[in-house]
C-alpha cells in the first residue's frame, strides 16, 4: 500500500496475466518485510491481471486504469504519494528482491541526480539463430555493456526524479529518462540482475525493434531531451563478427525504415510487443 516514507516499485502492466505472477513472486518477501512498497498499474487490460495481483498478493496496490499507456500508467501510481528512491519494472521481466534493494541502496548512496539499472541477462534458449545473433551483437555494444539499456528496470533517487513534472506521453519511458541525464549520471549495478527473454522469431525482434526506433524519433522532437554520448567512444565495446554487424544492423535499418511510416501518426500506431517471449518467461 502507499507510504510516501519507504522506496517505492512502480509496474506498469498492459494484459501480462502470463508474466506478472512470477514477477510479484519474487519480489514481494521485500513488501512483506516492509523494505519497499510495490504498485501494479494496470492500464486497459481485458486479462485477469488485476484479478491475480488482488488474490495473490493483497499487500500489492492494484490499480486499474481504463486508457492504455505506459507513461499514463506510471503517472497514475505516481499520483498515489509514493516514496523515494522509486524503481520501474517492465512487468515482462524477473528481478528478486535483493536485485531491488540492490539499486536502492545504489540510489541512496548518492545525493546528485543518478539513475540505475540491473545488469539485464538475456535468455535466449527459445530464439532462433538470427534473433540470437542479433542479441549477440548487441551485448557487445556500449549501450549494453556500459549503460543499462534492455534490463527491463531502472531506479531513480529523489534528485533525479525531481528534474521533471512527469512523464511525457511517449512510447519510450526508460529512454525519456536516459535522454534527460547524461551518461555519467547512469550507474549499472552488476550485482543486481534482471531476466529478460528475448523474442522466438526474428519477426518478433523486427516488431519491438520498430517500436524502440519509434519511440526514438519521439525523443528527437521532445524539446528536453538529448542524446548523450561521449565522444570518440566507439559504439561496440567487443567485437562483432562480420557476419554479427551483417545481422545487426539489417534488423535494425528494417525496423528504423518500418518505424518511419509511423512518425507522423504515432496516435494510429498498433502498439507492438513481443508475445512469444511472455510464453517463454
Amino acid at each position: 500500500m502507499p507510504d510516501d516514507t519507504k522506496p517505492a516499485v512502480i509496474i506498469p502492466a498492459h494484459n501480462e496475466e502470463a508474466t506478472i505472477g512470477k514477477l510479484l513472486q519474487a519480489i514481494y518477501p521485500g513488501v512483506l518485510l516492509d523494505q519497499y512498497t510495490v504498485t501494479v498499474a494496470c492500464n486497459a487490460c481485458s486479462d485477469r491481471t488485476a484479478a491475480l495481483v488482488r488474490q495473490f498478493f493483497p499487500l500489492v496496490q492494484c490499480l486499474e486504469i481504463a486508457s492504455a499507456g505506459k507513461t499514463n500508467a506510471i503517472n497514475q501510481a505516481e499520483s498515489h504519494g509514493l516514496g523515494f528512491p522509486r524503481i520501474y519494472v517492465d512487468a515482462d521481466i524477473l528481478i528478486s528482491d535483493m536485485a531491488l534493494l540492490q539499486l536502492i541502496a545504489l540510489c541512496n548512496a548518492d545525493s546528485e541526480p543518478v539513475v540505475v539499472a540491473p545488469r539485464g541477462i538475456l535468455y535466449t534458449g527459445e530464439s532462433d539463430w538470427l534473433v540470437s545473433t542479433y542479441y549477440r551483437t548487441w551485448k557487445k555494444t556500449r549501450f549494453y555493456s556500459e549503460y543499462g539499456y534492455g534490463a527491463g528496470v531502472y531506479g531513480l533517487n529523489r534528485a533525479a526524479r525531481g528534474a521533471f513534472v512527469q512523464f511525457p506521453d511517449i512510447i519510450s519511458d526508460d529512454g525519456y529518462i536516459r535522454a534527460l541525464f547524461s551518461y555519467e549520471r547512469i550507474s549499472v549495478c552488476e550485482q543486481a540482475r534482471s531476466r529478460v527473454c528475448t523474442p522466438e522469431n526474428v519477426w518478433d525482434l523486427i516488431k519491438i525493434k520498430t517500436r524502440s526506433k519509434l519511440g526514438k524519433l519521439q525523443l528527437s522532437r521532445q524539446r528536453e531531451c538529448h542524446t548523450p554520448n561521449k565522444r570518440g567512444s566507439a559504439a561496440f565495446t567487443g567485437k562483432p563478427t562480420l557476419w554479427e554487424l551483417l545481422v545487426y544492423y539489417t534488423i535494425n535499418t528494417l525496423a528504423y525504415v518500418n518505424a518511419l511510416r509511423f512518425r507522423h501518426r504515432v496516435s494510429s500506431y498498433h502498439w507492438h510487443r513481443d508475445e512469444s517471449s511472455r510464453q517463454a518467461s
